[in-house]
């Protein structure tokens, strides 16, 4: 039995990016996540599979964009054109959607819950139960169907198993317990990275977000090939994503010039670059030097050497202490009592309020990258940029 797992499509999802200041990244990562589900199907069909497995959150909420909607169905009628079937269960994100909100779903696709919990695709038994409201605190497993004899059983789960950084935990269950049901394959979902997780009979894997959202979620989005038979279970990736995030560092310190800083910039970001995927580059400059004197500039000289890079655009431009800056003196005896003032209740309580005041007055969009739950990460650039400043050295044109 062959299998294309995936999960977490998202494909209604808010953006949130800083890259959206650029309208033609911003153009490629509004339509991402519908060039990964298209992937996925052509993928599907490529490799000839039993069925596609999704695992919940195919879309954000519980009202799903007319257009998405239309595109993913757009998308399983291909697939079941070609004779392969569809099973899915709901994620948190989509716990309450009306998957027939615009019609029935395709010819092919199968939706299992409490009601079906279980369908058979060839001698694979698929069994699965997806969330029927937003939050479900405690774990499915015991709900779930025993393993039928004689023949391959696949269960599907929305699940944060024991918890995963940040991410709330969601229909928790313990691995070892997962592994022990009976099942052969696991195909889970709801935590944005990939792992596998195998014991002696039985694997398990999250195949992490097909394509991401924002510079928390890097890389290149995958869904994972499943192939089940006599000499035993085998996963690999299979690459999705039309647009990865990545952190593409670049030192200064030797530049003597813009012109030498620009191209030290343009290098750093041409290694960056794939043939098969956009890249939203991250980037994270040391020795900045003058750079740090003027707001933008940095940015600019970015923006102006990804001009000759085909492929890869500047989502963020930080400016970074490097342990170069960290010397003896002021500077460094500041920088230890900024690191201990951030760390108080009063100052984190007090940044939490001045983000909340911003999220509520600035543009949906950009209020998305203030992320609350990300302070730790804010605070972090914060320092670096303001120690960037202080440690700066003039550097002729």
């Amino acid at each position: 039995m062959r299998f294309l797992h995936s999960a977490d499509l998202h494909l209604d999802s808010p953006l949130r990016s800083q890259g959206l200041r650029d309208p033609s990244l911003a153009r490629r990562l509004q339509g991402a996540s519908r060039v990964a589900l298209a992937r996925l199907v052509d993928a599907a069909i490529e490799k000839e599979v039993d069925a596609l497995l999704l695992a919940g959150d195919i879309f954000d909420n519980g009202v799903a964009d007319v257009t998405s909607r239309v595109a993913l169905a757009g998308e399983l009628r291909r697939l079941s054109r070609a004779g392969i079937a569809t099973v899915m269960i709901r994620g948190n994100h989509d716990a309450l959607l009306d998957h027939t909100r615009y019609g029935p779903l395709e010819e092919g696709v199968v939706l299992l819950d409490t009601a079906r919990p279980t369908c058979h695709v060839g001698d694979a038994a698929i069994h699965g139960l997806g969330f029927e409201s937003r939050h479900v605190a405690t774990s499915l497993l015991p709900r779930y169907p025993a393993a039928e004899a004689g023949i391959v059983n696949v269960g599907l789960m929305h699940t944060s198993l024991g918890g995963a950084e940040g991410h709330d935990l969601y229909a928790p269950c313990s691995e070892a317990d997962l592994l022990d049901h009976g099942y052969d394959y696991w195909a889970l979902g709801h935590i944005h990275k990939r792992f596998e997780r195998r014991s002696e009979a039985a694997l398990a894997v999250m195949p992490g977000i097909p394509q991401g959202r924002h510079a928390r979620e890097p890389g290149r989005g995958s869904a994972t090939l499943v192939e089940i038979d006599g000499a035993g279970i085998r996963a690999r990736e299979i690459p999705l994503a039309a647009v990865a995030f990545e952190a593409v560092d670049v030192d200064l310190g030797p530049a003597a010039s813009l012109g030498e800083r620009r191209e030290l910039i343009g290098r750093a970001l041409a290694a960056a670059a794939r043939p098969d995927v956009e890249i939203a580059a991250r980037l994270r400059i040391r020795g900045a030097g003058m750079l740090a004197a003027e707001a933008g500039l940095a940015r600019r000289l970015a923006e102006e050497a990804c001009e000759e890079v085909d492929g890869v655009h500047v989502e963020a431009v930080r400016l970074v202490a490097g342990p170069e800056r960290a010397t003896p003196g002021v500077v460094a005896e500041l920088a230890a009592l900024m690191q201990e003032d951030v760390g108080t209740p009063g100052f984190r309580d007090e940044a939490l309020a001045f983000i909340e005041d911003w999220r509520a007055t600035l543009p949906a969009d950009v209020a998305e990258a203030l992320d609350p739950a990300e302070l730790d990460s804010l605070i972090a650039e914060g320092l670096d940029a303001v120690i960037a400043r202080l440690t700066m050295e003039t550097s002729p044109e």
